[in-house]
Parts: C-alpha cells; structure tokens; sequence
C-alpha cells in the first residue's frame, strides 16, 4: 500500500510484478521452510528482535516509498533502460531463491550469527 500511495498511481506493472515476486516469496517460505526456522529467524535465541533486523525492516519501508516517489510522481530514474529494469527484476527473484534454497538447506541458517548449541548444530556441506 505505501509503494503505491507514495507513487499516487495503480497502474506501474513493474511494481506489481515486484510484490508478486515478494508475495511468492513469502508463500514459498511458509510451504518449504521449517516453521522452526521463521521463529528463531525472527527472535534470534527466543529474545527480542536484533536491532540490525528492526532497521532492515525499517530500511524496506522508506526503499517503498522513495521507489513510489522516483517511478510515479517525480520520475528521477526515467532514464534507466527498460531492460536493465527487467534484468532487475530477474537478479531480485533469483536473488531470493538462492536464499530460500540456502535457508531450505541449512536449518541454521539465521538472521544473526551464533552457535546454536541448543538446536544441535554441525557443519552444513550441501546447499549454496
């Protein structure tokens, strides 16, 4: 909702796609991931989110409102090709699947390094 109220528009399919790539996202982590992982992704050792984790999340907000702001009010970035747009959109898909595949891989795979004494870890040897 804020990519498009900051854009003022609906109508930018570059912007559908991209939350279509990230809705798929999201339905592929809770079909393939294990839901053990989603928590300690979230709340690292069962404590309070990182602050790094808090930002980033933060940092996504304010990318969706300066994306809505460029592409559909003030047009900043007009002269980026509309293939390298595409290509953009490519590497972001492929760049969350290799990250859904490393994460479906590797059960310890966290937002925070730490050694997971607690849930048994060892040396992960396949995956990315």
């Amino acid at each position: 909702m804020v990519l498009f109220a900051s854009a003022g528009t609906v109508a930018i399919l570059t912007y559908w796609i991209y939350l279509a790539i990230f809705a798929a996202v999201f339905v592929a982590s809770f079909l393939w991931l294990d839901p053990d992982l989603a928590r300690e992704r979230m709340r690292p050792g069962g404590k309070k989110p990182p602050l790094a984790l808090r930002l980033i999340s933060g940092v996504l907000f304010v990318h969706w409102i300066i994306a809505g702001l460029d592409h559909g009010r003030f047009h900043w970035s007009d002269s980026v090709p509309t293939w390298l747009q595409w290509t953009a959109l490519i590497a972001v898909a492929a760049g969350y699947a290799f990250c859904l595949w490393a994460m479906r891989v590797n059960r310890f795979f966290f937002s925070i390094v730490r050694i997971q004494n607690d849930r048994g870890q060892v040396v992960i040897t396949t995956g990315p």
